[in-house]
C-alpha cells in the first residue's frame, strides 16, 4: 500500500529517489508504470504491474470501440511511460511528464492506497484543501462503498 507524503527533488543528474516504502509497495520491482491523471488534476500518477494488471482486466470486459474504454486506454497507457530504477531506487523520470505535472526540481511523492501520484508541492497544497473541503462537506459519501455500488455484475449495478 502506497501511504504518506514525502519530499523529494530531481537531482543534477534528472534522477529522483523513489522513497524506500514506495518501492517496497512495489514488492521488489524495479519499474513502475506513470501517467499524467486523467481528470487533469496536474499531477502524475502511478503503480506497479498490480495497478496495470488491474487495469486491462477493467478494459479487457469493454467492448474495443467503446468510447470510456478508448479514452481511458488513451489517457493511461498511450500517455504513460515505464520508468525503471536502479539498485538504489533512483529513476528517470520522463521530462514531458515533469512538464505536463508542472514539476521543475521540488516534487512530492504522494500515496494513494494501490497507487501513487507525483506532485508539484503548490499544486498539491491547492489540490489536498479542495479535497479536505469535500471530504468535511460530504461526510456521508462513503456510506456505499464503490465496489458494492458496482453490483455483483461488475457493469455499474445493471444485473
Amino acid at each position: 500500500m502506497f501511504l504518506s507524503t514525502i519530499e523529494g527533488s530531481i537531482d543534477a543528474r534528472g534522477r529522483v529517489l523513489v522513497p524506500n516504502s514506495f518501492r517496497a509497495a512495489l514488492e521488489g520491482a524495479s519499474k513502475f508504470f506513470l501517467y499524467p491523471i486523467a481528470e487533469g488534476g496536474g499531477c502524475l500518477e502511478g503503480g506497479g504491474t498490480q495497478l496495470m494488471d488491474g487495469y486491462r482486466k477493467i478494459f479487457s470486459n469493454l467492448h474495443p470501440n467503446d468510447v470510456h474504454r478508448r479514452a481511458n486506454v488513451m489517457a493511461i497507457f498511450s500517455n504513460g511511460s515505464e520508468v525503471s530504477m536502479d539498485q538504489a531506487g533512483r529513476a528517470n523520470l520522463p521530462a514531458a511528464l515533469l512538464a505536463e505535472a508542472g514539476i521543475e526540481k521540488e516534487l512530492l511523492f504522494v500515496g494513494a492506497m494501490d497507487r501513487f501520484q507525483i506532485w508539484n508541492p503548490d499544486r498539491f497544497a491547492d489540490y489536498r484543501k479542495q479535497m479536505a473541503e469535500h471530504a468535511a462537506n460530504n461526510p456521508d459519501a462513503l456510506a456505499v462503498p464503490f465496489y458494492q455500488s458496482l453490483g455483483n455484475s461488475g457493469q455499474g449495478g445493471q444485473s
